[in-house]
C-alpha cells in the first residue's frame, strides 16, 4: 500500500560531463534519525583542479560532509552544486560515475577483486579496472595474489590486511574517471608506500583538473592540499589557502605542514 502511494521518480534530463567545480550554499544537514544538525549553513566554493583538506576535531562534521557530497545524505537546507547543477539533478547512477568515494571504513562485497573495483558493474571494461588499480598503486599487489584480479574476497575482507582493503577501496573510488573524489580519512590503514601512492594519485587528479576533498585528522593526509576547510561544530571556521588557514587556526601549523612518514602497518 505504501509503495503504491509513493510517486514514481521523474526522469532527469541527462547533463553533460561536469567540470570539477563544487559549490556549497548555506548547507544544513541532519544525520538520519538525529535531531541536531551536523552541518549548519556551510558555504564554500572549490574550483577545478583543487585538493581540499577538510580538517577539524572529531564530531566537527567532516564525515557528514563526505556523505552529503556523494549524495548519500540529503541536505535539509541549502544546496550542493556540481558545475552549477544541484546534485539531485543527476540520477544516482550517473552521480556515482562523477563522484568517487573512499569511506572511512571500506566495505568490500562478496565477489572478486575486479568486481569490487568495478562496484559490481558487469559493464565496466577491464582496462578501466586495471587503470584504477594502477592509480591506487594496487596493481602489483593484486597480481601477487594467486588468482590476481579474480581473487575472491568477502564482505569481511578475509585474509586481506587493512592496508590492502584500503588500496582496493581507493581503486574503486578512482574507477570510471570521476571528476570529484572524496576521501574520508584515507591514510587510516595505509603504510608508507600506500601513503606515497595516495599522494601521487592526488597529484595526478589535480593535473587532470579533477577535484579532491580529503577529510583528514593526520598531517600526512593534507600534504598535497592547496586549500583547507576547517569545520568545528558543523560550521565553517576557516577556508582558504592551506598555509593561511593553518597559521590562523593551528598553533603548531609548521609541524602540520611538514611531511610525515606513516608508520601504520599495512
Amino acid at each position: 500500500m505504501l509503495l503504491s502511494e509513493t510517486p514514481p521518480e521523474m526522469p532527469r534530463t541527462p547533463l553533460s560531463v561536469p567540470q570539477a567545480r563544487i559549490d556549497a550554499q548555506a548547507l544544513t544537514v541532519f544525520p538520519p534519525g538525529d535531531q541536531t544538525a551536523a552541518l549548519k549553513s556551510l558555504t564554500f566554493s572549490i574550483p577545478p583542479g583543487s585538493a581540499v583538506g577538510v580538517i577539524g576535531p572529531s564530531g566537527a562534521g567532516k564525515s557528514t560532509l563526505a556523505r552529503t557530497l556523494t549524495g548519500v545524505w540529503k541536505p535539509a537546507g541549502g544546496k550542493i552544486r556540481l558545475d552549477g547543477a544541484p546534485l539531485d539533478n543527476y540520477a544516482p547512477e550517473v552521480l556515482g560515475e562523477h563522484i568517487g568515494y573512499l569511506p572511512q571504513r571500506v566495505q568490500l562485497f562478496d565477489g572478486t577483486i575486479a568486481e569490487n573495483i568495478a562496484r559490481l558493474s558487469s559493464e565496466r571494461p577491464a582496462e578501466h579496472i586495471i587503470e584504477a588499480a594502477q592509480k591506487a598503486a594496487a596493481h602489483e599487489m593484486i597480481l601477487s595474489f594467486p588468482d590476481g584480479y579474480d581473487t575472491q574476497v568477502s564482505a569481511f575482507g578475509g585474509q586481506l590486511s587493512g592496508g590492502q582493503i584500503q588500496r582496493i577501496g581507493l581503486a574503486r573510488a578512482l574507477c570510471g574517471d570521476p571528476v570529484i573524489v572524496v576521501l574520508d580519512e584515507p591514510n587510516s590503514n595505509l603504510d608508507h608506500e600506500g601513503g606515497l601512492a595516495l599522494n601521487a594519485a592526488i597529484r595526478a587528479l589535480k593535473s587532470e583538473r579533477k577535484t579532491v576533498l580529503i577529510m583528514a585528522h593526520r598531517p600526512a593526509a593534507i600534504q598535497e592540499c592547496d586549500l583547507l576547510l576547517m569545520l568545528d561544530g558543523g560550521q565553517g571556521k576557516a577556508f582558504g589557502p592551506k598555509e593561511d588557514v593553518l597559521k590562523s587556526t593551528v598553533q603548531n601549523y609548521q609541524a602540520l605542514a611538514q611531511p610525515e612518514i606513516s608508520k601504520d602497518p599495512a
